[in-house]
């Protein structure tokens, strides 16, 4: 037997005391104890560590043994399914989630126009849950338009099918460009399809991040994806969400530049990267003046509210993340905080190849992703991406950067599994791309002391692929969080 959790019976006591387990003896143990048994071909570890084959035993929802030939307690639960392998439940650090449904109505496939939509140069007549009139348009000659007659999209397979959350849409708080005592949490339907969607592809814990609306959007939360509602929350206001670059500019209702002269209160400040950059500064310049007990004036002042979360930023009390696609972003967002000597964590750096050598001197953690050929989503409307490179996360993973990877607001085909996947085709190993999804995003989060690893003592969320993870054909076939399973497909 190869024993790998922590040593010293003494020791095991001591610890199983602190996660609030008490031991009387081994019998009355195996009876007061929810004992689950897995066996697998291969145990990943997270942390590099591989065990083949391998048991799990998992006792009250933490892992209790690791090993090749471990004997099974008297009464366990046990799960043994052939051809499987068994990881951490992978962690999203970045994730988008919809409140209601991922999928956008417009992107839907309408149930009774299939033929039409997919036979190039086929008008689609009219059907009773349709627009009651013939198509006036070909359903192939324009990509990413609408049906004229009934508004159905037209022949544009990629959008009909994309994943994401619906365009142009903000949950943010209108009123203001810095709203950091707002929670996303509010905003976030625990019960919303799309945890089943992250379920599905063993997706165990997620940060709930922020969108890009607001200049200094609002704080995050860590929640499980998965389990009784009631626990599924880890910690309801995390980090700050900040954005640089063209998205504060036109994202969000009402978020767009005046008319000609035409002022209203739908317009917002800011209009253009000089204005995003003036808004944070000035925002941090009023935190300090408050501090100093100086009247803060101007436009765009900050509530009262909205600065005692700003200053406990700059003592560093509260995380802050940053969205920053291109070169000129990121090192807008270096340079910022480096005046006001903030830590911050980068979201997406889409084109953090032209700058790692910046980012390794301020030891930047990155949140990179997701990968993608063509960006679709909101993406698609920013001049943001048009420099992104396939290999972007093997250049970040070789730096010495603290680097997780995201899938942001894509699910199934595209989301996490698949993004591991992807780093895998672009030239990483399985060992390398694995830490990047679970033991790596749970120590950018601050949850590492408690999941990310298979390890002693740590909480049982835990993922039994079909195959090797990240294959083209594997999928998640039992998905445990807290030694509870929460997703089974064995029977389907």
């Amino acid at each position: 037997m190869i024993a790998l959790r922590n040593g010293g019976s003494a020791r095991r006591s001591i610890c199983m005391a602190a996660i609030g387990l008490s031991i009387v003896s081994t019998a009355a143990w195996a009876e007061s104890s929810r004992v689950t048994v897995i066996r697998a071909d291969r145990l990943y570890l997270g942390n590099g560590k591989i065990v083949s084959p391998g048991v799990l035993v998992i006792r009250d929802g933490r892992i209790a043994e690791i090993g090749v030939d471990t004997k099974t307690p008297d009464g366990a639960t046990i799960i043994e399914i052939a051809d499987t392998t068994v990881t951490p439940g992978l962690i999203d650090a970045n994730a988008a989630v919809e409140a209601s449904d991922l999928l956008a109505p417009d992107r839907r496939m309408h149930p009774r126009t299939w033929h039409d939509f997919f036979t190039p140069g086929h008008h689609h007549t009219a059907t009773p849950d349709c627009c009651g009139s013939t198509c006036p348009r070909s359903m192939q000659h324009v990509s990413g338009t609408r049906c004229m007659a009934c508004g159905f999209p037209e022949a544009n397979t990629e959008n009909a099918f994309a994943v994401g959350t619906k365009p142009r849409v903000s949950l943010a708080e209108q009123s203001s460009e810095v709203i950091p005592d707002t929670l996303v949490l509010d905003t976030t339907n625990l019960r919303s399809p799309d945890f089943d969607r992250l379920l599905r592809g063993g997706v165990t814990t997620v940060f709930v991040s922020s969108d890009s609306a607001a200049v200094i959007g609002a704080r995050g939360a860590i929640v499980r994806t998965g389990g009784p509602v009631d626990r599924r929350v880890v910690r309801a206001a995390d980090a700050v969400k900040a954005t640089m670059g063209t998205d504060p500019s036109w994202r969000g209702g009402g978020n767009r530049p005046p008319v000609r002269r035409f002022v209203s209160f739908r317009n917002r400040r800011p209009t253009t990267r000089m204005g995003v950059t003036w808004v944070f500064r000035k925002a941090f310049h009023d935190t300090l003046r408050h501090r100093d007990g100086v009247e803060t004036y101007g436009a765009d002042p900050v509530s009262d509210s909205a600065i005692a979360v700003l200053d406990k930023l700059l003592r560093g009390r509260i995380p802050l993340r940053i969205q920053a696609r291109t070169q000129h972003d990121i090192t807008t967002a270096l340079r910022l905080t480096a005046e006001f000597g903030l830590s911050f964590t980068l979201e997406e750096a889409t084109e953090a190849y032209r700058c790692i050598d910046l980012l390794e001197a301020a030891e930047v953690p990155v949140v990179f992703g997701p990968i993608y050929v063509r960006a679709r989503g909101d993406r698609r409307f920013s001049s943001e991406v048009e420099q992104s490179r396939l290999h972007t996360f093997k250049t970040l993973l070789e730096s010495d950067l603290m680097t997780a990877l995201t899938a942001n607001e894509l699910r199934e085909e595209d989301g996490l599994a698949r993004q591991a996947m992807y780093a895998m085709r672009f030239g990483l190993t399985r060992a390398q791309v694995l830490p990047a999804v679970t033991s790596v995003p749970a120590k950018i989060i601050g949850v590492a002391d408690s999941i990310g690893t298979l390890e002693w003592g740590k909480r049982a969320d835990v993922v039994i692929w079909q195959g090797e993870p990240f294959d083209t054909t594997s999928r998640a076939l039992v998905v445990l969080i807290e030694g509870e399973i929460v997703l089974d497909r064995r029977a389907g």
